[in-house]
This record gives structure tokens, C-alpha cells and sequence, in this order.
């Protein structure tokens, strides 16, 4: 086999390896029934009042975020030497913040992580949930209002 057929055989196995791994959208009887929703649907309802829960890490959070009147920030992937893994205290972080009749807006940086997150959330009982597709990506492209968390600098930060 010559490099190039290897190369096209490789990428073809990659393609349907992460097809067959992404989420669906759609519910079956063991998922729950996740919304989603795109950016502009997901500005409208933060405008009508719904509270938006940014599932991406802290750092990502802070170099910028949607940009509404009630934000959250509550990782569901954390990072440990071991490589990501689900924060175990997702959940419980949420339910502090929120009650289950809350209606929430789920983002995340691409609307991956935010998919998981609001199944996670929907099956544990909330009612009003909704993920935004796209994530911070697609919101930043519509030139939404966002806004950048400042810290303070350390000394030995400078």
C-alpha cells in the first residue's frame, strides 16, 4: 500500500469513529429529551429572563463569556493529570445555584460539553433547560454581547 491509501484509510476509519461516538440530539427511551437551541433563540431568552450556566472551565470562563443578567459557572469536565474527566461535583454545584424549575440556558465553548451536561441535568429532574448549539463560538461569530472577567495580577504574575 502506497502513503496515500493509508492516509485515506486512516482518516476514514477517524470519520466514522467520532461519528459514531458524538452525542445525539435526539432522546430514546434510556436518554432524555434534550433541546437544543441555536444562539439567537438562546439571546431571546436570556433577554425574557432565563439564567445562563457556562459549563466550560474557570479559565475559559473568565477569558470571556455570554454576557446576561443572571450567569453561572460551573465546569463539567475538569482537567487532572490523569486527562478530562466529569466533575463529580456538577451536579450538586448546580442544584445550589438552581432549583429544578429554573429556566436554564447550557453553554459551553462548542455545544459539546454543554449536550452532556443538560442530559445530565434533564435526568436528574429540571424542567426547563435548554442547550445552546454552537456554544461561545457561534455566540462570538453573531457578535452577541460577551464579557471578560478581570483579575487581579500577582506581583510575580507581572
Amino acid at each position: 500500500m502506497d502513503s496515500l491509501h493509508v492516509i485515506k484509510s486512516f482518516l476514514l476509519l477517524l470519520l466514522i469513529i467520532v461519528s459514531i461516538d458524538l452525542p445525539r440530539t435526539t432522546s430514546s427511551n434510556s436518554e432524555p429529551k434534550v433541546i437544543t437551541i441555536d444562539v439567537s433563540q438562546a439571546q431571546k431568552l436570556l433577554d425574557s429572563g432565563y439564567t445562563f450556566l457556562d459549563v466550560r472551565t474557570v479559565e475559559e470562563f473568565e477569558e470571556g463569556h455570554v454576557d446576561s443578567e443572571k450567569v453561572f459557572n460551573v465546569p463539567y469536565w475538569l482537567y487532572s493529570p490523569q486527562g478530562q474527566e466529569i466533575n463529580p461535583n456538577f451536579l450538586k454545584h448546580v442544584s445550589s445555584l438552581c432549583n429544578q424549575t429554573n429556566h436554564l440556558v447550557v453553554g459551553c465553548k462548542s455545544g459539546v460539553r454543554s449536550l452532556y451536561a443538560t442530559k445530565v441535568l434533564v435526568s436528574s429532574g429540571f424542567k426547563n433547560v435548554k442547550n445552546m448549539d454552537g456554544g461561545y463560538i457561534a455566540w462570538v461569530d453573531k457578535r452577541f454581547p460577551v464579557k471578560v472577567e478581570h483579575k487581579e495580577l500577582k506581583y510575580d504574575e507581572l
